[in-house]
């Protein structure tokens, strides 16, 4: 009994020495976090936070179709051009992560004032490096009302 005891206790002791004491998180679960920071910083008007998100060359396809630089999608950004926006939830996110790069879907639905919904698409691509994600791009495509 005593040896069996003395078995279980070592492969328990293994086990414990073996598992992670804090598991890094998943890719997917990093890139999460980084676009909703990125939401966060923009819902907010703080252009350091969004820096943090944004690589130095990171370009963005607005839903006009324009291709903005990062330096002007921060100037977009500042708190003295800040407006009250529209009340956004997000829904159908997909991450894709393949090595250094991660794509992003998902589907932002906006209530303006009024009570009207707007739906667009953004995909985003992210890059992995110095130990972090930073977004390269994102697109803005919005979806036509049901007719």
């Amino acid at each position: 009994m005593i040896g069996r005891t003395s078995a279980l206790c070592g492969m328990i002791a293994a086990m414990v020495i073996a598992a992670p004491a804090t598991a890094a998180p998943k890719p997917s679960a990093s890139v999460e976090a980084l676009v909703d920071r990125f939401d966060a910083a923009r819902a907010a008007f703080d252009p350091a936070a969004l820096a943090a998100t944004l690589a130095d060359d990171y370009v963005e396809i607005s839903p006009v179709g324009t291709v903005d630089s990062r330096a002007a999608v921060l100037g977009f950004y500042t708190p003295d051009h800040r407006n009250p926006a529209p009340a956004m939830r997000q829904d159908e996110r997909v991450v894709r992560v393949t090595g250094s790069f991660a794509t992003v879907t998902e589907r932002k639905l906006l209530t303006l004032p009024g009570g009207s919904v707007r739906a667009i698409r953004v995909g985003y691509v992210a890059r992995r490096a110095g130990g972090g994600w930073r977004l390269i791009s994102a697109q803005y495509t919005p979806i036509p009302p049901a007719r």
